[in-house]
């Protein structure tokens, strides 16, 4: 009994979640994000860090908060247990080329609108960071250790619940230690696709003709994670490691040309799973539809909660 116990412990420890880049605007009083709520109900045991996303951050007048769809949105998302909100800002101002050149003074109110969501009764748990450094390039480390400050003990201005949470996405591999040693709750590492090829008759994302993507796993289950995650980030860091697949559609040929089944699909979060990484999640249509097959969130959430062994 007691190796039992101490097995289930461990399993629980290190059980993978769920990281969703929820791009999608409310409709419908929130009800266009009911299939995610529907996947968080069949899947109590699986943890959700949720990403909001008005505008590129919490959004200016008459959006976000001033927009009765969002309000509505966020608090049924936020009623789930296994739900963590959180809050998007980025540190950018021309897409991501330049990591870390908006005004430092810029993203700190930002994360204060974000806390008023806090004030108005909506559960945000912390903030995600998107365009943050993949190397030291532009001061980058002494900015992200100051955000890291601000949010997790400025307790004049912010109101999160604690633990607040914290998540840097690079949006890939680079020197990424001394993020790491700043404690965030997850380091997207690796933030790719699945295929290169349209879906035929349909809009999908895919990689880039012109390359510059892994795409993902083309060289087998648990390639992309293996040959170039792990050589960047090192094992060490797999528990606050994040894993991003979209375009999971037609094959990503053509080494291993794996087909974009549900077969496949479990196979793919089985192999994130055995490798200990912190959080995942795998889309077909992109971070703006969330139903499209075969990697729908109902089938995503169902995959993932079976690999982790509850």
């Amino acid at each position: 009994m007691k190796s039992f116990v101490l097995s289930t412990l461990a399993a629980a420890a290190t059980a993978t979640e769920l990281l969703i880049p929820l791009y999608q605007y409310p409709a419908n009083n929130g009800g266009a994000w009911s299939p995610i709520e529907q996947a968080l109900t069949a899947n109590p045991s699986l943890t959700a860090k949720i990403i909001i996303n008005p505008q590129n951050g919490p959004g200016g007048p008459g959006q976000g908060l001033d927009d009765p769809q969002y309000v509505a949105g966020t608090k049924a998302l936020a009623s789930h247990p296994n739900a963590q909100l959180l809050g998007y800002v980025h540190t950018s101002t021309d897409g991501g080329v330049t990591r870390c050149n908006r005004p430092y003074s810029e993203i700190t109110a930002d994360i204060r609108k974000w806390s008023a969501w806090v004030d108005a009764g909506i559960a945000i748990r912390g903030i995600f960071v998107d365009e943050a450094p993949v190397n030291s390039n532009n001061d980058c480390v002494a900015y992200m250790r100051n955000l890291t400050a601000f949010v997790r003990t400025d307790t004049a201005s912010l109101h999160f619940a604690t633990p607040r949470l914290l998540v840097f996405n690079p949006g890939g591999t680079g020197a990424l230690q001394p993020y790491y040693d700043m404690q965030p709750d997850l380091i997207v590492g690796l933030e790719t696709c699945f295929t290169v090829p349209a879906k035929a008759g349909g809009d999908y994302d895919q990689c880039p003709a012109s390359g510059g993507y892994e795409r993902y796993d083309h060289d087998g289950v648990g390639s992309s994670i293996d040959n170039v995650l792990f050589p960047a980030v090192g094992k060490a860091n797999a528990a606050r490691t994040a894993v991003l697949v979209h375009g999971f559609h037609d094959f990503n040929g053509p080494s291993a040309n794996l087909s974009a089944t549900g077969a496949v699909l479990t196979q793919l979060v089985q192999g994130v799973v055995q490798r200990g990484i912190g959080a995942t999640f795998f889309n077909t249509a992109g971070y703006h539809a969330f139903t499209d097959g075969p990697a729908s969130i109902g089938a995503v959430t169902s995959v993932l909660r079976a690999a982790n062994g509850n």
